[in-house]
């Protein structure tokens, strides 16, 4: 009789482990698809934080030319105003002059 009760119990242990490995290799099933669900997002999240990062780094480029030529704009700039600047100054010089004799000429064409 006791060699009964000790294999109903053996029996009885051995049916709950056996329940127990179906449920948690039924959980481990569960995470580990949630675990593929998962790294497939990822993989997209990080697909489109490189197509991001491609379109930020062709945006650095565009903002990095833009600027040389920006700069190369001001330094012809800079240097048209320093050419308009000297003819300028002639002009008014010449003007000055013109303006010097027109006057002379009136005082001899007065006197």
């Amino acid at each position: 009789m006791a060699t009964h009760l000790t294999i109903e119990i053996l029996r009885e242990i051995r049916d709950g482990i056996r329940e127990l490995r179906d449920d948690f290799n039924a959980r481990l099933d569960q995470t580990n698809a949630r675990l593929d669900q998962t790294n497939a997002r990822l993989d997209q999240t990080n697909e489109r934080l490189e197509q991001a990062n491609n379109g930020l780094e062709r945006v650095e480029r565009g903002l990095n030319d833009l600027g040389r030529f920006m700069r190369q704009i001001a330094l012809d700039q800079a240097k048209h105003a320093r050419f308009h600047s000297h003819h300028v100054e002639r002009l008014e010089a010449d003007v000055t002059d013109l303006k010097t004799r027109v006057q002379r000429l009136e005082e001899r064409a007065a006197t």
